[in-house]
This record gives structure tokens, sequence and C-alpha cells, in this order.
């Protein structure tokens, strides 16, 4: 994905997506965030999904079961 491609987001979709790959960056690292990983992030942006707002913890443990759910794991 090419920065190009998400500065051409609408404002709350790039909002959306920052907002995602920013739990992954808390949850694995930010040296260990991978392509497929931006990519998931990118497509779950343009989701009418909300993720929560409550605290941090939660909202990395919502991506990481997304996460795992979609690559298969239990």
């Amino acid at each position: 994905m090419s920065p190009n491609t998400i500065r051409g987001m609408e404002p709350l979709t790039r909002q959306k997506f920052h907002f995602a790959t920013s739990a992954f960056a808390r949850l694995y690292g930010v040296d260990h965030v991978t392509a497929s990983m931006i990519d998931f992030c990118y497509d779950w942006s343009f989701t009418d999904d909300q993720a929560p707002r409550d605290c941090l913890k939660n909202v990395d443990r919502y991506f990481r079961e997304r996460w795992d759910t979609s690559q298969g794991s239990h």
C-alpha cells in the first residue's frame, strides 16, 4: 500500500485506518507490523464496524480477536 493510497482516503476512513494500525503497533511492535496486517487495517477501515473506545486494552483485544479470526487462529 502506498502513502498516496492512504492520503487519498476520506478523512474518517483514514482516521479508522490509523486507529487500527496503531493497535497492531502496540500489540506486535512497530517493526513487526506486516503488510498483511496493514491490508487488514485498510479493509477494516472501510467497514461500518466500530472498535471499543473505552481503553486501549479493549481496543487491542478487539483487533487481536479479529486478526486471529481472519487468519483462522483460535
